[in-house]
């Protein structure tokens, strides 16, 4: 999990195995990819809705549920207006044994 050093204390986007978008800064993390990030704010997409930022505060986000950890370009976040982007939810990234 050395990987994950140079994004402590810096904002980053978490994708989740249930197809959840959470923003936050990274303040710790384990060798099971646990994590802890404040000031967190969840991303929800809908196709009736604007897309939305929920706040959270501090969130604790289990290893076996994180798909993707990326940085937080604040450039791109800060030039795109959510409020006008409709979009379908992100998809559940699990495999279902139930058909």
């Amino acid at each position: 999990m050395s990987t994950l050093k140079p994004f402590l204390n810096e904002k980053v986007k978490v994708l989740t195995a249930d197809g959840r978008l959470l923003l936050g800064v990274l303040e710790g993390f384990d060798r099971t990819t646990n994590l802890v990030l404040s000031s967190a704010k969840e991303r929800i997409f809908s196709i009736d809705e604007p897309t939305k930022d929920i706040s959270m505060g501090l969130c604790i986000v289990r290893g076996n549920e994180v798909v993707s950890i990326s940085d937080y370009d604040e450039q791109v976040e800060d030039s795109t207006d959510y409020s006008k982007i409709f979009a379908e939810k992100l998809k559940d990234t699990r495999n279902s044994l139930i058909d």
